[in-house]
């Protein structure tokens, strides 16, 4: 034990080898380590081979999760990856750093390489996967071909973290609610620069196309006022679509949302397709009501590319992902994109503003998907405010996300990631958040805290890039 202590006090020069409240099944391949009162977990391999290497960690808790967020692996120590470099080492944080789960299985390439025991029930598990592809070209990783690649001097890694959540009974593999982390201002007062804008030629030379609507309008229906949870009516908020998940060739099961862009392109938030290739995705639009295939104007397309921001790394900051489809022919009552962000990206402009979200996911009822899309206005909120909420969003805060809610019990749900938050400003509704993150109280959505989103205004440049 006592080389082994040596090194880890030579490459962990401020952490401490853990007094652990449980113990490591393998000492050589991961250890618990300490800073304070919060645990961690390293990984140690002796070398990454060439090709795809895929880690995945599994654990055991005492108790069920109280938020969709199951924790990261991320390489050590600078968290770019060098495989020339002996060992390697991976960070794994815990979703309660003051409460370490316990390590029940390692594995790399499906090849065990130890397992314990899990808690008895009650108890929860969940399963942290990172992937990494290493080539010979200068010993660096490489991201697989279907991420967007990152500049060239440095390496670049895609990491995948799948998660599922057991108590005395499965409940559905969650989803980033399905969700991630965080929350976005800097931490610093800052003069307000002056509002920006964004023209959206690209946007519109599309539009241009295909149709002359114009985008983030409304069909011409006849509506009531609507307000947190009511259902929509047909032609309201054309932009939004369902995004499916090929099962078999004659089924498919509803993940997320989405809203449409342009003719070719929906966005939606990246941890939707944790390991999903885009053949095994399909969308569908102009829809309300998804047990009524008698409803007109809908079309499905299959999905053709599917582009993850680079940067995302399972927190909301970069929790973007565009799919691809063949074009649609015209716009409709039922089908319209939404508009870009043009105004102000500082989020101390939209601060105290309501801002509207819709989606299928599960409701009130138990139903994991709700047949009819349903809207909410909620007031997007400060980033002080929000981490003085929940010691959660501390420590997931980012620069490139915001929370919303009104903290009632109205709000998106699991099954409604992916779905868009917008804003109307001069009578046409602009895109600004994608839902990212939300707690869970035994297995349900705590609405009675903030949801965290992706601030897709921060984004806009990538976006115009990839739609």
């Amino acid at each position: 034990m006592l080389p082994c202590l040596l090194l880890s006090i030579f490459l962990l020069p401020h952490f401490c080898l853990a007094q652990s409240p449980v113990a490591s099944p393998c000492e050589q391949h991961f250890t618990y380590l300490h800073e304070g009162n919060d645990y961690f977990g390293q990984i140690k391999l002796e070398r990454l081979e060439r090709g795809r290497t895929e880690i995945k960690v599994t654990f055991s808790q005492r108790d069920s999760l109280t938020s969709n967020y199951y924790g990261t692996i991320t390489p050590y120590p600078d968290g770019q990856l060098q495989v020339n470099r002996m060992p390697v080492l991976f960070r794994v944080h815990f979703p309660n750093p003051s409460r370490p789960p316990k390590l029940t299985k390692l594995s790399i390439n499906s090849n065990v390489l130890c397992t314990g025991p899990a808690y008895s029930a009650p108890s929860s598990w969940f399963e942290l996967t990172y992937t990494v592809n290493a080539h010979s070209a200068g010993g660096r990783p490489q991201a697989p071909a279907s991420a967007p690649a990152t500049a060239p001097t440095a390496p670049t890694t895609q990491e995948h973290t799948h998660t599922t959540r057991y108590t005395t009974r499965p409940t559905k593999a969650s989803t980033y609610f399905t969700s991630a982390p965080a929350v976005g201002l800097p931490t610093e007062t800052a003069a307000i620069p002056p509002p920006q804008k964004f023209s959206n030629i690209f946007l519109t030379q599309r539009f241009q196309q295909n149709t002359t609507i114009t985008c983030g309008t409304e069909g011409s229906v006849l509506r009531p006022f609507l307000h947190g949870g009511k259902e929509l009516i047909r032609g309201q908020f054309p932009w939004m679509a369902a995004v499916y998940r090929k099962e078999t060739v004659h089924s498919l099961s509803y993940i997320c949302g989405g809203t449409l862009l342009s003719a070719k392109s929906v966005v939606s938030a990246a941890h939707c397709f944790n390991n999903l290739p885009a053949m095994k995705v399909a969308l569908f639009l102009g829809r309300t009501n998804l047990e009524s295939f008698s409803e007109d104007g809908f079309i499905t397309r299959d999905v053709e590319r599917l582009v993850i921001h680079p940067d995302y790394n399972n927190l909301p900051d970069a929790d973007i992902a565009v799919l691809h489809m063949a074009a649609i022919g015209s716009f409709t009552d039922y089908i319209r994109p939404i508009c870009l962000w043009t105004e102000s990206t500082h989020i101390s402009r939209i601060v105290g503003l309501k801002g509207s979200v819709a989606g299928w996911g599960s409701n009130e009822n138990g139903q994991l998907v709700s047949p009819i899309a349903k809207r909410a206005d909620v007031e997007i909120v400060s980033e002080v405010d929000c981490i003085r909420s929940s010691a959660v969003f501390s420590k997931l805060v980012t620069s490139r996300a915001f929370c919303a809610g009104n903290r009632d019990g109205v709000g998106p749900c699991m099954g409604d990631s992916g779905s868009g938050l917008v804003l109307q400003r001069n009578n046409r509704w602009m895109l600004r958040g994608i839902v990212s993150f939300g707690q869970t109280n035994r297995g349900q959505c705590n609405l009675h805290e903030y949801v965290v989103y992706v601030d897709v205004a921060q984004h806009l440049n990538w976006l115009e890039d990839n739609m």
